[in-house]
This record gives C-alpha cells, structure tokens and sequence, in this order.
C-alpha cells in the first residue's frame, strides 16, 4: 500500500512539472540590419538637418532682438521728446503768466503815474493862483514875506512832484522793458514746443520704417521655426522608426532563448520525471516542502513588515509634505499681506507726485485754462524767466519735498518700489503708458504699436513701468529711460542690488527694467507683451545700473 501511495505522488509530481512548462509562442518579425542601418542613417540626416535650422534660428533671433531694442530706442526717443514738449509747454506758460503779472504791474505803474500826474496839475494850478494874488495883497512889508512863502513852497512842491514823476516814468520803462523779455522767453519757449513735436512727428516716421523690418525679419522667423519644426518632426520619426525596429530585434533575440530556455526545460522536466518515479525518499520530499512552506511564510512576513514600513515612511512623508505647504501658504499669505500693505501705503505718496506731472500721451497744451498749475519739469535749464514769472518745480524738487514725507528703512522702499511693480504683472504693455498713478492709455504710431492697439491699450511702457514703481515712495521720474539714467547713483553691474535699474543701450536709450536679484528683472518689454518678470538679459546692456534708494 505505501509503495503504491509513493508511486501516485511521484507521478503526480512529475504531471505537475511537465505542464509548468512554458508553452511555444509565434515566432516575431525580426528586421534585418539593412533595415536598421537605413533608420539610423535617417536619424544622422534629420539631426545634422535639425542642427543647421537651428543654429539659423538663433542667428535670426539675435538679429529681432537687435531690432526689438531698436524699436525701444525709437519708442524712447518719442518719450523724450514729448517730455521735452511738455518742458517747453510749462516754461512757455511761465512766460505768459509772468507776461502777464508785468502788464498787471504795468497797468499799476500807469495808474499810480496817472494819479501823479492828477496831483501835478493841481499842483500847479494852486501854484497858479497862490502865484497871482489880489492888489490889496500886494500891499504891504508883510504881503512881501508872503509873497516869498509862497515861491518856495511852489518850489519845493513841484521839485518833489518831479522827482516822484520821475521815478515813476523810470518804473514804467522797466516794466516795459520786463515785458519785452518776457515776449522774448514766451517765443523760445513756442519754438522749443515746436521742436519738439517736429521731434516726435521724426521718431513716429523712424518707428514705421523700422515696424515694416520687424515685421519682415519675424516673417522669416516664423518660416525657418517651420522649418525647423517639421525637420524635427521628421526626426522624431526616424528615432521612432529605429526603436521601433530595435524593439522587433529585441523581441526576436529573446523569443530565440526563450524557446532554447522551454526546450531545455523540457528535457530537465522529462529526466526529472524519470528520476522522481524512482525517488523513494518521501520524507525527505516532504521536508522540503515543509522547508519552502516555510521559506514562503517567512518571506511573506517580510514583505508585510516592509509594508508596514513603507506605509508609515509615507504617512510621514505626506504629513511633512502638509506641514511644509502650510508654512509655504502661511509664508506666501504673510508675504501678500506685506505686499498688499506697501502698495497702499504707496498710492498717497503716489499722487503727490502725480499731481505734479503732464498727461504724457498728448502733444495739446493744458494751459489753454490760465487756472491749471504749471506741471514739474525734467530740464530746468534754458532761458532765465523774468522776476515776475512764478517759480517753476522739477522732477528733482518734487522728489526731496515728497521723500521728506515717507518714512521707512531703505529696504521697505525697496521693497515698495516692488510691491507696486508686481502688482500690474499681466498688465498689457502700452507705448507711452503709465503714469504715477498707474496704468494710461499708449499712444499711435500708425505701425507696429498700432497693430496690437497701444493706442487703445490701458497699460505700461518700460518707462512708464518704472516711473509708477518709484512713485510710490515719492520718488519723481520723467518718462524716459535716458533721463532716468541721469538720476540716483551710477552701480557697476558686477553689483547690482534688488531694486537697481537696468538699462539697454549706449545712453540708456533703448529700454529700462527693475532688478529684483537672483538673475531676473521686472519690465514691460515690448507691443504684443505684457508686464512680466524675466532673466536678465546682458546683451546690449549699458555701461551701468542706476540706485535711487
């Protein structure tokens, strides 16, 4: 019976063994090297290809970034030019009022003349008639003393009225002399006005000449992008091709050991099976099954305390991960609220500075109302006004009087400066916008600008960015990039700070960010764009950068 029972379990063992073998599978494709050596030649051709397309593409592209900063210095030299205009619209309206508190004083001089001239006459009609008295009044030793009385006080009254009519005749020509000057300032004035909307009107036909270069040189751009792009296309599928190819080859190579592996497999399975059927050593099966049951028990232990293990390291890891995000919110709110608190804290200190400034965008005259205050100037410098035109403020002035007033560490005005800067990120970009209060409307150039609606755009220049920013801290700034260089500190750009201006172009007349350290500025950079924060780019930069806190 028992050798009956070995018997059974042999042959059920050696059953068992044969049909765990693996089955024979279909034989796959297996390309041949041709195949393979013609993909990888496709891939050589369509990266060399690739390469040359690409190396034109940066070529082209230093070539519309040297365009773009043309442009800027085009759109710059309007902006001068309008502060210019506006320049030489405030001194013209300087003249014209000191014109006319000279006639003011004028007309005084001429009344009080008048009033003198009034009281001469009786002067000299009392004069008349103490002159011709009675003939009963010539009688006398006594009527003699009168009669001299009476000659010199006529004297001494009409040597007094004559020296005061005098005077008063030299004031008259003074006066006169003062309005004539003030004519004279009024005129250069006019001319300087004219000049400069002659500026603008030049640097608008500039800005449509280049527009047409831009568009040209974007339209090559875009062809060799295409190019490059369907270039690439065909390499991504040739790379596809060989691996796909290599995959077959694979496939192959390892169903050929797969089938040695079954074949080999058999025949140890088929020798096995025989040696099982002589195998009498039943309890040393056993123990071996005992041994792998084991075996199994204890891997499966194993794995379930490395379970364990796994699921409390990532319990751990998500909870920390928690933990940071909230700090990270927390951090992030804190750092909002700042934020958020430094721009409100600039809009007071703002408009004090605004209040001072021209309508950048138009070439109108905003005294056409003699009552509208006479906006800051950039240029103090040109014709000396006369001593009865009012004193005009600059863009330096209104900054000592308005900084005065602003309290905090340089690094909170900083921090300010930016506040108010990240604040419009998104906002569209918009040639000659931007004020100290925040976001203007740009204006036409019949061209590029155009094209992207500047004109009809709330929004920033580069600029007019900049301008806003250091509003806030009461800092006044023209809108031009060439004379905001020629404000604050000169910083070499080996050290430059948080808060530092950058600038492009030989004078800074081409483009102006603000640095907010770790390689990346703030700025409105070109039509089409929007106020963004970017990698600094070195290329073309000026000499220096500017620190005005």
């Amino acid at each position: 019976m028992a050798n009956r029972v070995k018997i059974s379990l042999a042959t059920l063992l050696g059953s068992a063994m044969l049909t765990s073998v693996t089955p024979a599978i279909a034989q796959p494709a297996n390309p041949s090297d041709q195949e393979i050596q013609e993909a990888e030649a496709a891939i050589a051709t369509g990266s060399t290809a690739v390469a040359g397309l690409a190396g034109s593409i940066a070529s082209t592209q230093d070539e519309i970034a040297a365009i773009e900063l043309e442009m800027g210095r085009l759109r710059e030299a309007v902006n001068k030019a309008l502060v210019d205009l506006h320049d030489a619209q405030a001194k013209a309206e300087q003249a014209r009022q000191g014109v006319k508190n000279a006639r003011d004083s004028l007309d005084e001089s001429q009344n009080e003349i008048e009033a003198a001239q009034e009281r001469l006459d009786e002067i000299s009609r009392t004069a008349y008639r103490h002159a011709n008295p009675t003939p009963a009044a010539l009688a006398g030793e006594k009527a003699a003393d009168d009669a001299l009385e009476r000659q010199t006080y006529l004297r001494q009254s009409i040597d007094k009225q004559k020296r005061a009519i005098e005077e008063l005749d030299r004031a008259r020509a003074e006066n006169a002399n003062r309005e004539s000057e003030l004519r004279v300032a009024r005129s250069i004035a006019e001319d300087r006005e004219a000049e400069a909307v002659a500026a603008e009107a030049q640097a608008q036909q500039q800005i449509q000449a280049t527009s047409s270069q831009l568009e040209s040189r974007n339209r090559e751009r875009e062809r060799l992008v295409a190019e490059r792009d369907a270039a690439q296309i065909r390499l991504d599928e040739a790379r596809n091709q060989r691996h796909a190819l290599g995959e077959q080859r694979k496939e192959y190579q390892e169903w050929v050991k797969a089938e040695e592996a079954r074949k080999k497999a058999e025949e140890e399975a088929r020798k096995a099976e025989e040696a099982r059927r002589k195998a009498e050593e039943e309890a040393r099966k056993k123990a071996e099954a005992e041994e792998a049951a084991r075996k199994a028990a204890e891997e499966a232990r194993q794995k379930e305390e490395a379970r364990k293990k796994a699921e409390a390291a990532a319990k751990a890891a998500r909870e920390a991960k928690e933990a940071a995000e909230r700090a990270a919110a927390e951090e992030k709110a804190k750092q909002d609220a700042e934020n958020a608190a430094n721009v409100v804290a600039g809009e007071a200190t703002a408009k004090l500075v605004g209040a001072t400034q021209p309508d950048h965008t138009t070439t109108e005259d905003p005294y056409s109302d003699s009552n509208a205050p006479i906006a800051a100037v950039e240029n103090a410098t040109g014709t000396t006004a006369a001593k009865t035109a009012p004193k005009l403020e600059t863009s330096e002035s209104v900054t000592k009087e308005t900084t005065a007033t602003v309290g905090g560490t340089r690094e909170e005005k900083i921090e300010t400066v930016i506040a108010r800067a990240k604040a419009v990120i998104g906002t569209p970009y918009a040639w000659g916008g931007g004020n100290a209060n925040g976001p203007t409307l740009g204006i036409r150039d019949y061209g590029v600008a155009d094209s992207y609606g500047d004109y009809n755009k709330v929004g920033f220049d580069c600029s007019g960015l900049v301008l806003y920013a250091f509003a806030g801290v009461g800092i006044s700034l023209p809108h031009y990039t060439g004379y905001q260089y020629q404000r604050g500190t000169k910083v070499d750009i080996s050290n430059i700070q948080r808060g530092d201006l950058l600038f492009w172009g030989p004078n800074a007349e081409y483009h102006v960010a603000i640095y907010l350290g770790n390689g990346q500025m703030l700025e409105a950079p070109q039509s089409g764009s929007t106020v963004k924060i970017s990698p600094v780019r070195y290329s073309g930069m000026s000499p220096y950068a500017v620190r005005l806190i």
